[in-house]
Order: C-alpha cells, then structure tokens, then sequence
C-alpha cells in the first residue's frame, strides 16, 4: 500500500509550492526506483505540473475524456475501476518509475461539484496501484477542493517563504498547530541564502520541531519547468560539480527527496535513470 504526499502552502505565489514539487518529483523518479504517481492539479488539464514535462508541441493530443482522471472517475462511478487500471490512464515520463495523471478536461467549478465525492475512493485506487502518489495541494487558503486533498495527506510538505511577517501569522494559526500531529516536512522555497532569515535562524526564532528544508530559487530551474524540460534539465544537472551554478540547488533537493523517500519507506535508492528511459 503506497502514501499520499502533498506539498501545499498557506500563502500564495511565494514559497514555489508547484516548483518545489516537480523538482521532488523528478529526482526521485531519476534516483529512486519506487513507483510514483503524480497528480498535480487534479481540476485543470492545462495545469503547470503537466506542461513541465512536455514540450507545447508534445501536449497536442495527450489530453482527451478516455485519458486522465476524467477517465477514472467514470469508471470509478461504475464501480469499475482496479488498481491494474490505473496505469493505462496515466502517461509515463519515466519507465516503470514516474507516471502522471493528467487534470480534467471539463471546467473548474464543474469538475469540482461532481468529483469531490470520489476523491478518497480515486487516492485508494492510486495507493493501491504506486509506492507514492504526489499531489499539488494548493497555496493560500484556497478552495474547499484544495482544503479536501491536503486532508488526504499522509505526509505533508508544507511550502513556506521567507516572510517574516507571514511566518508568524502561520506559527500562530490554527493550522500550523494542526500539522504537529501529522507527519510534516516544511520547505522553505524560492530560498534567499544570503537573506538573514536563514533556515536556522528561522528554526530558532520560531522554535520549530519539524524537520525544515531550503530550496533555493534557481532561474534555470524555473524556465526549464516553464518549457516542458523539467526532466532534461534534471538528468543534466544532477552530476553537476560543487562548482557549477545548479549545484546547491541540486543538493536542496537532493536532501528534501531523500527525507520524503525515507518518511513513506519507499527508500530503494537506483542512481541511474537514462533519457532513453523517458517515454
């Protein structure tokens, strides 16, 4: 039985919650050889976890109703749906490692008011089928749809800023008091490390017990996920010297995957991964 992991934030468009994300991803698709499944943003088919890995010319044609969760839901609906089936309706960006599972076709607010009550039966299904289903949950408040998948969590990697006015307002929220009796990772993302607010400075000041992990904002990251070259970009990076400009965020990563890898106990370390095995 696989695990449901969801990197979410409580703010918006500060913490890279998305990007942080298809970097965990992809280097435990190309390090590690447990199954992953990832979902991204289960309401849009357009979403920018399904353009990180393919190029514009590559989407053409990908996303129809028999693909992806609208697929899925049907069957799920006729009480046909197995784990085995799941696979056929997920398109692999690496061989028997990394599978993703493209949005749904139909409009946000119409996908939501008719799948949110087969959720919990579609992440059974998906644990059942991989070792990790990786899902975007969101940042900001966010929707109800949002607020449903981060319950759906059994390890949280919760996307955080370096903000100090907005870590505090977290720290003494609700929902950060919550996180304390769940398995949770924090991700201090789009990471300044020249900023006084390192993530030991922050760890101290705000007495923080849950493991914490940098990683740092890195420009040729971003365009590689903006161009469909997540994948690339990683495989080409990830010898790269202590000299090289990718090399800390590499590292960052590195650490944070590993950290996930060993919470879920899908820890079957490869290190290989060739491009020909993308597919």
């Amino acid at each position: 039985m696989g695990v449901t992991v969801v990197f979410w934030s409580p703010v918006s468009g500060q913490a890279g919650t998305t990007t942080n994300l298809l970097a965990a991803a992809t280097c435990m698709g190309l390090e590690y050889s447990a199954r992953l499944l990832l979902l991204g943003h289960l309401q849009s088919g357009y979403a920018a976890v399904e353009r990180a890995y393919y190029r514009p010319a590559e989407r053409e044609g990908r996303y129809t109703p028999d693909t992806g969760i609208d697929a899925l839901l049907r069957l799920l609906k006729n009480r046909k749906l197995e784990p085995v089936m799941l696979r056929d309706y997920a398109l692999p960006l690496l061989r028997d490692r990394l599978d993703i599972l493209p949005g749904s076709l139909k409009k946000t607010d119409a996908f939501i008011e008719t799948s949110t009550e087969w959720l919990n039966s579609l992440l059974a299904v998906a644990r059942r089928a991989y070792d990790v289903v990786l899902i975007d949950g969101g940042s900001g408040g966010g929707s109800a749809w949002n607020e449903l998948l981060r319950q759906q969590a059994d390890v949280s990697v919760v996307c955080l800023p370096q903000n100090r006015l907005l870590l505090e307002q977290f720290f003494q929220s609700a929902e950060a008091e919550m996180l304390q009796s769940r398995k949770t990772f924090l991700v201090f993302g789009q990471y300044d490390p020249y900023s006084t607010l390192t993530v030991k400075n922050l760890i101290r000041q705000f007495h923080i017990e849950t493991p914490a992990y940098p990683v740092v904002h890195h420009t040729g990251w971003m365009d590689a996920v903006q161009h469909g070259e997540a994948i690339p970009f990683w495989f080409r990076s990830r010898k790269m010297t202590s000299g090289h400009a990718n090399h800390l965020f590499v590292q960052q990563v590195r650490r944070l995957a590993q950290a996930v890898i060993d919470s879920v106990g899908a820890d079957q370390i490869l290190l290989g991964g060739m491009e020909g095995e993308m597919l």
